[in-house]
């Protein structure tokens, strides 16, 4: 938490702009599954499966949520105090439109259990309406997400999925050889005046 490198609840203004990049983790609240209402089961459900369960955290992922909620909310009415335009960079994907649409593969109802208690843990709606609300945030760069997704424009914020994509024994989502084509690949450039 000490490295300046960790970017979560912290800010960079960008020199002879009035621009600001607002970093936080970010985290998720069920929000995107038709399980949002039964937090206890997908809770559950995430202590048996989901690689996150192995994180000791000491509150639920949805009081966490309202934790991520409350520090960007400070850091967007500083930012406007400020007078700063922001670009919000986070982990979890802010909206559920933001997700790939379902596979033609989850096609009985166990598959489609696991497909909505995995998204379940991929964001949340609740973030994207916090953001859309402040007039200052323009651009969301967020990740998780697998593969490359158009933006989306929503109240005025732009969200890019800036994501290099996983490349391993069983899925290749790179469209370059190495790592470092593919970020270049999948690099944005914003010129901000």
């Amino acid at each position: 938490l000490t490295d300046p490198q960790y970017f979560h609840h912290r800010w960079i203004d960008i020199p002879q702009t009035n621009w600001r990049i607002i970093g936080d983790n970010g985290w998720y609240d069920y929000s995107f599954s038709t399980y949002a209402n039964d937090p206890e089961r997908v809770a559950k459900w995430k202590k048996v499966y989901w690689l996150d369960s192995s994180i000791d955290q000491p509150m639920s992922d949805l009081e966490r949520m309202r934790l991520v909620d409350d520090q960007i909310s400070k850091d967007l009415e500083q930012a406007a105090l400020d007078r700063k335009r922001v670009i919000l960079v986070t982990h979890f994907a802010p909206r559920h439109e933001l997700l790939n649409k379902k596979p033609s593969f989850v096609d009985t109802p166990r598959k489609n259990y696991f497909y909505q208690m995995i998204n379940a843990m991929m964001g949340s709606d609740q973030l994207g309406e916090l953001l859309e609300s402040y007039q200052n945030v323009q651009m969301v760069m967020y990740g998780h997400l697998h593969r490359q997704h158009p933006a989306l424009t929503r109240h005025g914020v732009t969200y890019y999925h800036q994501v290099v994509g996983i490349k391993n024994k069983r899925i290749n989502e790179w469209q370059a050889p190495t790592f470092i084509e593919q970020w270049q690949r999948t690099l944005r450039i914003f010129d901000l005046k």
